[in-house]
């Protein structure tokens, strides 16, 4: 592990080899490194072999950006000209670079380099000036990464080269586990993440192109592999499942055979959909020889979490999204060459806005939709009017989603069933935390009034919308009344998210838990209405604790700062709007405060889910949710009583069956029900709300 080196701060060549010294022993304990270097000749990998042995063999991966050699021409050529005069130029340009690099290679080096690339054990990227054709790329940092997560940067001025480890150069050194540290070596690794992902605004990253991949590979004169791998391997690594299945996952896998290849996993999140689907296209690539896997996920985050599970089972994916900008061509290239044999898999994973492009189709067009599986992550949002082209005419089909149904969408949810097929395999949360998977949670109610103003402004909206209710049933409807209605619809929802009385009962709880607690507070999640998240957080911080806010402005690299900081305990809570919903884990959670949800059950189960992550020396969750409910006598009319009741009892419903204290929890909720006349609410599921029409003709479908 990188904390078992006796790491100095600075590494000067008058007194360290800085390769002997530093870098072997930094690769001999990481199983990742990114690096950005002006100048790189694969002489390096010589020097530092007594690394890459170990490095390799524990299965780890490089991430290399590099500046090649660019004339004004040729960047003028990639400024002005056309798509396709722009991916000729750039194919051209890399040509050079690997011609001049096999110029100056060695055999030996040259036969270990090509295979690291054909393996995937080293990505490499290009940094290609974005503004002025003169302007290189001379940047020379590297962060190094182990199995437990500890990080490690360098930054000084050597290049990996031979004549780099001649000259007069330092290293400077920043560590994950020093906390005077921490700040410079998260800088760098942002800067890093920033150039390779193409967002760096003076250089944009250009992916290999999968034909020039191919010529380095080609460049191997030994046909026995240098090295051994974590995993078997062939040219492109073979595929394979890299974990034990659990039964209930091979079960999944069996019910989508019998299937005909076509259906969901309705699966709990954190039940591990993502490795069941891959077992199961693996399985199914393996028995055809050859494929096609394009998976679909609805945010750029995941496309990095789906890449490097693909990368485990073997798959070289190629990732199409808005931050890798020439994505086109090497799907291009890869499809020529799997459509001559050339290589017999493609993996593409394309968030779903990519996927609706013209140029994601053209790209696809010459494919044969018998050798396709088409993986839909959170498959429900594809089931909306604008992300529905992104399915393509693959033959076989999965679905991923605990929650398939779109909710109050009849029309989306066939759409999504018509072309996946049914649901082949089901596995709920309730099974989920018998067996272990997830963890066990405690369900605290907390029944909340509106005051006097919101419930007067809340039967007036009501009247309003009931009215338009009616009008809309006419045939005669005035153009603009389905926009009215929304926005009444709107406006009404934000008085449940934001009542005046939730958050005095969330100050009351946290003091209580601060008196009563013997250990500091810490893993504390807060969900709440958007616009009240500020004055949360104040109140929060007024108690004395650690906040800090989560919400969609926060940049992709601070997020992993934040989650990193909260997992550790340095910030006790994150005050979260929607951010923290799919594809978010946040497993460290263990008490959640639900201060506002939409009646929509994808957000509420999704929620639910990520906080009963399993995590180490987690034994339960707590969740307290915040239910607006009326009176338990009250003079208010039955729509209203019903409108509030309807509202609130399907997440309550839901909450409650699965919790430890199921029959404690409904004890707080049963007066008002019974007062009410509306027990039969207390077991009404979300679903049954839909199929039943049981509520006041809400017509809102919640966008995407």
């Amino acid at each position: 592990m990188l904390k078992d080196i006796n790491l100095l701060p600075v590494y000067d060549s008058s007194e360290f080899s800085l390769v002997e010294d530093l870098q072997i022993p930094l690769l001999q304990n990481s199983i990742d490194y990114l690096r950005g270097v002006g100048y790189f000749t694969s002489g390096w990998l010589r020097l530092v072999s007594q690394g890459l042995v170990g490095f390799i063999e524990r299965g780890g991966h490089i991430r290399l950006v590099l500046s090649p050699i660019l004339e004004e021409k040729d960047w003028e050529s990639l400024r002005k000209g056309d798509e396709a005069s722009r991916d000729e130029t750039l194919k051209r340009i890399l040509e050079e670079n690997i011609r001049d690099l096999q110029k100056n290679l060695e055999e030996d080096t040259l036969t270990v380099f090509a295979w690291m690339v054909a393996d995937g054990v080293m990505t490499l990227k290009f940094a290609l000036p974005r503004h002025v054709a003169s302007a290189n790329y001379h940047d020379k940092v590297g962060v190094f990464t182990d199995e437990s997560g500890d990080m490690a940067a360098i930054h000084g001025s050597l290049n990996d080269s031979i004549q780099g480890s001649l000259n007069g150069e330092a290293f400077s050194v920043f560590t994950s586990w020093n906390e005077g540290q921490r700040p410079y070596l998260q800088k760098h690794r942002e800067r890093l993440e920033t150039l390779w992902s193409g967002s760096n605004k003076q250089f944009w990253t250009c992916p290999l192109p999968e034909a020039i991949r191919r010529q380095i590979v080609n460049l191997k004169q030994d046909k026995s592999r240098p090295y051994r791998l974590h995993s078997p391997s062939n040219e492109f690594m073979a595929l394979q499942c890299p974990v034990e299945l659990y039964e209930y996952q091979k079960d999944a896998m069996r019910s989508w055979v019998e299937s005909e290849y076509c259906g969901f996993f309705e699966m709990a999140t954190g039940t591990g959909k993502t490795i069941t689907a891959l077992a199961s296209v693996v399985e199914k690539f393996q028995m055809m020889g050859k494929g096609i896997l394009i998976v679909l996920v609805p945010y750029l985050h995941l496309l990095e979490q789906w890449a490097a599970e693909c990368r485990r089972f073997g798959f070289q994916p190629i990732l199409c999204g808005s931050s890798e900008p020439s994505w086109h061509m090497r799907v291009k290239d890869a499809i020529r060459e799997f459509n001559t044999n050339f290589v017999s898999y493609v993996c593409l994973v394309a968030v779903h806005k990519t996927a609706t492009s013209t140029k994601f189709h053209e790209a696809l067009s010459k494919l044969d939709p018998s050798y396709m599986i088409l993986v839909g992550d959170e498959a429900h949002g594809l089931g909306a009017a604008h992300s529905r082209t992104a399915l393509l005419d693959a033959k076989m089909r999965l679905g991923l989603s605990a929650t398939p149904r779109r909710w109050y969408d009849v029309e989306g949810t066939k759409f999504l069933q018509d072309y996946f097929g049914k649901t082949c395999f089901e596995y709920p949360l309730s099974l989920a935390i018998d067996n272990g998977f997830l963890t066990p949670y405690y369900y605290h109610p907390h029944i909340v009034h509106l005051t006097e103003n919101e419930c007067a402004e809340y039967e007036l909206l009501s009247q309003k919308i009931a009215a338009l209710l009616v009008l809309i049933k006419t045939k005669n409807v005035p153009p603009g009344t389905q926009d009215k209605l929304e926005k009444l619809l709107i406006q009404r929802a934000r008085i449940i998210g934001t009542a005046e009385n939730k958050l005095p009962i969330l100050l009351n709880i946290m003091a209580q838990l601060q008196e009563t607690q013997k250990e500091e507070l810490r893993d504390i999640l807060v969900y709440c209405a958007p616009g009240t998240h500020k004055n949360v957080l104040k109140s929060l911080a007024s108690l004395g604790l650690r906040c800090h806010e989560f919400v969609a402005d926060v940049s992709n690299h601070e997020r992993r700062e934040l989650l990193e900081q909260f997992a550790e305990g340095y910030i006790q809570v994150l005050v979260a709007i929607r951010c923290l919903d799919e594809g978010v884990d946040v497993p460290s959670t263990r008490t959640a405060f639900i201060l506002a949800s939409s009646q929509n059950p994808r957000e509420f189960i999704q929620r639910r889910g990520r906080i009963l992550r399993i995590a180490p020396g987690k034994t339960r969750a707590e969740i307290h949710d915040f239910l607006v409910l009326p009176y338990e006598s009250t003079h208010a009319g039955e729509s209203f009583n019903r409108s509030l009741l309807v509202r609130e009892m399907p997440r309550f419903a839901e909450f409650s069956s699965c919790a430890q204290n199921e029959f404690a929890a409904r004890e707080k909720i049963l007066p008002i029900l019974e007062a009410l006349w509306m027990r039969h609410l207390i077991d009404l599921k979300p679903w049954e709300v839909a199929d039943n029409n049981v509520r006041e003709e809400w017509l809102i479908n919640e966008k995407e």
